[in-house]
């Protein structure tokens, strides 16, 4: 079977405020591939960061923009995914609060990554459980939102854990999606009776295994491993062990 890139969100992010580049460097040697964010690197010669974040086998995976930034600031949304080299912008988050609502997003969406594609960057939307809670006519909202957005403009970033709170299955998900989907979010959670109960990957009742196998069949470049809050462990045990939970099951 083929395996997956490894990517990381977030988990170290107080370690990398206090020593950026320490941080970075034992990220790297642990065994990751890719960053989602990094910031930092546009603090200062950013040419000159890139080209240390690039010597210790790390890329930036994807910068960040809210749908406000999106209608109001897409210059500067531009100008900072090519700075940074970076082939996609998510956006973390929107509502579900009426399909004409969704319809809007769409329309803002297809706008925006028109323009971003032209410039060779996809435009990403990120789950969470909202959008799998929330049905228009028989239709869940991520659904909705991925019939009415152009698939040449807007792609989609899905997180397995909100799949699985909001009740679906991830790996079914990912195969409706096939195509459009070239990086995923895959964290864990150890509960499902409360929102926000997250542990280290491979340790919680989130089908892991068989949506990244999903995801790998369906051609997604990047496994980006994330942990909204820690548990028992440590930042860098959490990213310790879930990696190696994916790696022991050959999957990265």
């Amino acid at each position: 079977m083929a395996k997956a890139r490894i990517g990381l969100i977030g988990i170290v992010g107080a370690e990398a405020k206090e020593d950026f580049w320490g941080t970075m460097r034992r990220v790297a040697e642990i065994g990751y591939q890719g960053i989602e964010g990094a910031a930092q690197l546009l603090q200062g010669d950013v040419a000159a960061n890139l080209r240390r974040f690039h010597e210790l086998g790390l890329q930036v995976l994807a910068t960040s923009a809210s749908r406000e930034k999106l209608r109001d600031g897409l210059r500067q949304v531009l100008a900072e995914a090519k700075a940074l080299q970076s082939p996609r912008v998510s956006v973390w988050w929107g509502p579900c609060e009426s399909r004409e609502q969704l319809l809007r997003d769409a329309d803002l969406y297809n706008a925006a990554g028109s323009r971003l594609a032209a410039e060779g960057i996809r435009i990403c939307y990120h789950n969470h459980e909202h959008e799998f809670r929330t049905t228009f006519d028989g239709l869940c909202a991520l659904d909705v939102l991925a019939e009415h957005t152009d698939p040449k403009a807007v792609w989609f970033e899905l997180d397995i854990a909100w799949i699985t709170f909001g009740g679906e299955d991830p790996a079914r998900v990912l195969r409706r999606m096939a195509g459009r989907v070239p990086a995923i979010h895959v964290k864990d959670l150890w509960s499902l009776e409360e929102r926000g109960r997250f542990t280290a990957v491979g340790t919680g009742v989130v089908k892991v295994r068989e949506a990244v196998q999903a995801a790998i069949e369906t051609g997604v470049e990047w496994v980006v491993i994330e942990q909204d809050t820690l548990r028992n462990l440590t930042a860098f045990e959490t990213i310790t062990v879930s990696l190696l939970n994916l790696k022991e099951a050959g999957l990265v």
